[in-house]
C-alpha cells in the first residue's frame, strides 16, 4: 500500500504517500479507505487533508487523476493542504482545481506553512 491515512487530533487527516505513487490498480483501495472519513463529513463541518505528496517525477494515470478530480467535488472535502510536489503535480492541481470549479487546495513548502493555513 503507497499510502497511510491518519487522523490527527486536530480533526485533520493526514494522507502520506510515503515517496510512492498512487498506481492504477491501488486506486479503488485509496478512494474507499478515504471515503472512511470523508462519509463522516458533512458540507457544514469538511474534513481537511493535509497531503504529503510521493515520489516527483511520475506522471499519473488517468483513473488515479480522475479519482482525484471527482473526491475534490465532493462538497464534504474541504481545505486540502498539499507539501512536496513538483511542477508536474502542481499543474494536475490547478487542472483539479479548474474541472471541479473549486478553489480549496494549497500548495505549501512545510508542513508548519500547510498546517497553519488549515487550522484558519
Amino acid at each position: 500500500m503507497p499510502y497511510h491515512l491518519q487522523m490527527g487530533d486536530d480533526g485533520i487527516l493526514r494522507i502520506d504517500f510515503g515517496g510512492s505513487v498512487l498506481e492504477r490498480e491501488e486506486v479503488d483501495d485509496f478512494v474507499r479507505d478515504f471515503h472512511v472519513y470523508l462519509d463522516a463529513a458533512t458540507p457544514e463541518a469538511p474534513l481537511r487533508t493535509l497531503t504529503i505528496a510521493g515520489q516527483s517525477g511520475v506522471k499519473l494515470s488517468s483513473k488515479v487523476r480522475k479519482a482525484f478530480s471527482d473526491l475534490n467535488s465532493d462538497p464534504r472535502l474541504g481545505k486540502s493542504a498539499t507539501i512536496g510536489v513538483d511542477r508536474y503535480t502542481r499543474v494536475l492541481i490547478g487542472f483539479v482545481l479548474k474541472a471541479t470549479g473549486r478553489d480549496n487546495i494549497r500548495l505549501f513548502d512545510t508542513e508548519e506553512q500547510a498546517l497553519a493555513w488549515l487550522r484558519e
